[in-house]
């Protein structure tokens, strides 16, 4: 550099000033060559001060060398020079290594005590900063805060390093509150900066009404136009693609608007919409050398819709736009792409061009491009193929455990799935993998299946063990829980599992409904149904089917009929096959006959939304007449099921019951006879299981 040569030829690179200053000239553009001259100018001065060993330091945390930084710094306590004291830049500036090295934290802890000691803090607010970042970093948020409550003066850093905090740390309604806190309880106005942090909480949270607000804060602050990137991923993130649609016109032309535009519309499921704005692109090339990343979700959205040939199109191009290998920043970036091309050719019916990617796309066959093969032969319901690529596995990680158990379970065979769960426990070629939550909801819903109810607490006081607070925490290991003890039979453990659960979601409502629903307890159901309401949960097709049966086992005709209109009218559900059978059920178990039918003839008209069975309802409409001794409407319901191929063992057994029940004997016998003279009525047996042997052999 012409200052350097400069000063050189004056004679003046030993001094610490100058040599601080052209430091600091070298750094400024990050060039590991550049780094090194910096490096060899720091050596040739004979007495450094503490500003020189700042400005060395602070340029290798900068490069993210934190081991670097913190030598320099170990070397510079180690002068006990007096010119070459330690200050609070340069305990900030190691702060800041630490938190780019977190396993120094004890460093950390020793550096928070050593400033404390000496009066640096507290009023020090870059240091304190510094170390609020350090502790965000290390995901101590409690030290976090209670170094930030401490701190007798904020600004605008220190407030965004808190918030970061929480929103890094998976405490993103921690670091909204904080926010609402500066704003309006002590009228600090955030900036810009707090404004982008405060946003991506938003978006982890998925809280479009605090994101409204924080986006009219932005417009009137004038911080609008230095956000709408932001912006528009929070509201893509929260659900509303019009806003973001909306927020992102005028910005078309930029590259990051149109990334940001079609990760959205993944994110939102709408590939279709994903593939019409790719194809409107003249240059999708240009948009990998951006960010090659950008082809995960259109291979996603290209699975979605088994666009092979799009698939195809875009496999090549990714590898012939810029060199793959070097696209890729590492090893696992290319791995998750790989997966994603096997995901997308599995699912788009082309077995051979998937196992080729998993041949040749990486010379080293990584466990993820492994996972996705196992997962893609399950996903056709190939399960021995999947046991035996998963037994060839040169190295299992729990992902490989869980799917493969989970594969068997899925296709009905749970004890298989129960074998492999003890086998990877077992740690019988010396490879122990612990199971993670998912492991767990797959291993009760095994238990689940074979009504196995010793082994599912079994199961459970592994989880509390081995999981701290997994069945208080986790909303499916929870509502995992729930299903099991209920399908056992066991209510008390249900409510209890549900009462636990600190967070409860729509399928753990439901799950706790249907417990008490189809053992008989119709009115508990319906009073948990009324307290899911009153905290505003919103329930869905699933709910409401155990919600009409707990009606419908109770008697109770006006309110079934009453939460079948809040459904649809409130709700905006579709009725479906499920909630019209519980509907016949309901009336027919009181007695109404004639207007089951009347509703039956009205469910005939709308086809069930084009062409949906309604095999279920004619079958409780014939359980109906049955009941009631209703000979005639029960001829014309079997009647009907018979002409539109609706029968099955069930149409013959229920009209032959009929007859018999009112002593038309050989009516009765007719219908048998008629019923094994059909070829194509699939007679399945009864089936019923227990339990008998708890030890896996």
């Amino acid at each position: 550099m012409n200052r350097h040569a400069w000063f050189l030829k004056l004679g003046l690179t030993t001094n610490p000033t100058i040599v601080t200053r052209l430091i600091n000239d070298y750094v400024y553009y990050p060039t590991p060559s550049l780094l090194s001259q910096a490096h060899q100018l720091f050596d040739e001065v004979p007495s450094k001060d503490t500003p020189l060993w700042n400005s060395l330091i602070s340029a290798y945390t900068r490069f993210n060398h934190p081991h670097k930084a913190l030598q320099l710094f170990s070397l510079m306590i180690h002068q006990h020079h007096p010119t070459s004291q330690p200050n609070h830049f340069v305990f900030a500036t190691v702060a800041r290594a630490i938190a780019s090295y977190p396993e120094k934290l004890q460093l950390g802890l020793a550096i928070h005590a050593h400033v404390t000691k000496s009066g640096f803090i507290p009023n020090n607010v870059v240091l304190e900063t510094a170390l609020l970042h350090m502790y965000s970093k290390c995901c101590l948020v409690n030290r976090a805060r209670k170094l930030f409550d401490e701190m007798p003066h904020r600004n605008w850093v220190a407030w965004n390093a808190m918030m970061a905090c929480y929103v890094q740390n998976g405490m993103e309604f921690r670091g909204l509150e904080l926010f609402y806190r500066m704003k309006c309880c002590e009228l600090n106005m955030p900036n810009e900066f707090i404004v982008t942090t405060v946003l991506a909480g938003c978006v982890w949270a998925q809280d479009l009404i605090f994101g409204l607000q924080v986006h009219g804060y932005a417009i009137v602050s004038g911080f609008e136009s230095n956000c709408v990137k932001l912006i528009s991923n929070m509201y893509f993130h929260c659900g509303d693609v019009s806003s973001a649609e909306r927020i992102l016109n005028g910005v078309e032309g930029n590259a990051t608007s149109k990334l940001i535009m079609i990760r959205g519309y993944a994110f939102n499921q709408r590939y279709q919409h994903v593939m019409n704005y790719v194809a409107s692109e003249n240059d999708i090339a240009r948009l990998f050398e951006v960010d090659y990343t950008i082809i995960l979700p259109l291979l996603t959205a290209c699975a979605k819709l088994c666009l092979l040939k799009v698939g195809k199109q875009l496999h090549g191009l990714f590898i012939t736009s810029s060199s793959f290998y070097h696209s890729c920043d590492t090893l696992e970036d290319g791995a998750i792409i790989g997966s994603a091309l096997i995901d997308m050719y599995i699912k788009c019916g082309n077995f051979g061009e998937a196992r080729k990617v998993f041949h040749t796309w990486l010379t080293a066959q990584h466990i993820f491009l492994w996972n996705s093969m196992i997962s893609g032969y399950i996903y056709n319901n190939l399960i021995e193929d999947a046991r035996i690529l998963f037994e060839e596995m040169p190295e299992k990680n729990v992902v490989s455990w869980t799917s493969i158990i989970s594969g068997y379970v899925q296709n009905g065979m749970p004890q298989e799935g129960l074998n492999l769960l003890v086998k990877m426990y077992s740690n019988e070629d010396r490879l122990r993998v612990e199971g993670n939550c998912l492991t767990i909801v797959v291993g009760l819903a095994a238990c689940r299946d074979l009504t196995d109810l010793e082994r599912g607490k079994q199961l459970h006081s592994k989880l509390i063990r081995t999981l701290t607070n997994a069945d208080i925490n986790n909303v499916a290991v929870g509502t995992a829980l729930v299903d099991l003890y209920s399908k056992s039979g066991n209510l008390k453990y249900a409510q209890t599992a549900f009462d636990l659960m600190l967070e409860k979601n729509v399928a753990a409502w439901t799950s706790i409904i249907t417990c008490y629903a189809v053992h008989g307890f119709g009115f508990r159901a319906l009073e948990i149904f009324q307290q899911m309401m009153e905290m505003d949960v919103e329930p869905n097709e699933v709910t409401f089917v155990s919600v009409l049966n707990a009606c419908s086992h109770c008697g109770l005709v006006g309110e079934g009929l009453q939460y079948f209109k809040l459904m649809r009218e409130k709700y905006k559900l579709i009725p479906e096959e499920d909630h019209y059978t519980c509907l016949i059920d309901m009336l027919g178990r009181v007695g109404r006959l004639e207007d089951a039918w009347c509703l039956l003839e009205e469910i005939e008209d709308l086809e069930m939304s084009k062409g949906c069975s309604t095999g279920t309802v004619w079958t409780a409409m014939l359980g109906a007449c049955k009941l009631h001794g209703n000979v005639e409407l029960g001829r014309r319901v079997a009647k009907k099921m018979l002409e539109s191929e609706k029968e099955d063992t069930t149409t013959y057994v229920t009209l032959s019951s009929v007859y018999a029940a009112a002593g038309m004997w050989n009516e009765a016998y007719g219908v048998r006879e008629s019923w094994r003279k059909v070829d194509n009525v699939n007679r399945k047996p009864g089936l019923s299981r227990i339990c008998t042997d708890l030890l896996v052999s």
